[in-house]
């Protein structure tokens, strides 16, 4: 029974080292590309979608989720930003994303099909796609 607490915590415990490393390599990843780039502050951010369309209340919310899901304050995010190669969002956490949006908007969840739909159209996952795929849960 002992020998088994004792893998087990092995296990637990290397696998949390595992994730705090890629946290950190994550991390020192999206602070080089900050760098590399100019910044794109909140406002700037906010006004290059709605001249795309977009409905202002939406790009505000898309912009805070996605700053609060990567956790980086000091981070300039972009629109075109693909979510899942910049950030690193991946699995579940972009569907969590959505819902997390979805809900603070008063939509309903996204559907399987509302995403089929849209990833014909669209190859990107990024601010323009959630705001696309919010648009239409509106309409």
């Amino acid at each position: 029974m002992n020998k088994t607490l004792i893998i087990i915590g092995g296990i637990v415990f290397i696998m949390l080292i595992f994730s705090y490393i890629q946290n950190k390599r994550n991390e020192n990843r999206l602070r080089k590309l900050n760098k590399s780039r100019s910044n794109l502050t909140r406002t700037e951010y906010i006004n290059r979608l709605v001249k795309n369309g977009f409905d202002k209340q939406h790009v505000e919310v898309v912009h805070d989720e996605i700053r609060e899901f990567i956790q980086m304050n000091d981070f300039s995010i972009y629109p075109e930003d693909d979510i899942h190669k910049v950030y690193g969002i991946d699995g579940l956490d972009d569907i969590e994303l959505i819902d997390v949006i979805c809900e603070k908007l008063n939509l309903r969840k996204a559907e399987q099909k509302d995403c089929d739909e849209l990833n014909k159209k669209m190859k990107s996952f990024n601010a323009e796609y959630i705001l696309t795929l919010t648009k239409n849960l509106v309409e």
